[in-house]
């Protein structure tokens, strides 16, 4: 059963966790032979703050 977790700095709107949802679920079907039905997708949504790349956080400009 595929478990796939999704974590991003920001929001997506219902209609692109849709199709991201969908897509994913298409492609582990296709490439992998899961049933759609075992593949299960978290989408865990951070605040910029709570995120940082190359020592600095998203959205800080200092």
């Amino acid at each position: 059963m595929p478990y796939i977790n999704i974590r991003l700095a920001g929001s997506l709107t219902s209609e692109q966790k849709q199709q991201i949802a969908a897509e994913i679920t298409d492609t582990l079907e296709r490439i992998a032979h899961k049933p759609k039905s075992y593949t299960y997708i978290a989408f865990d949504e951070l605040p910029h703050e709570n995120w940082a790349i190359g020592g600095k956080l998203l959205g800080n400009d200092k």
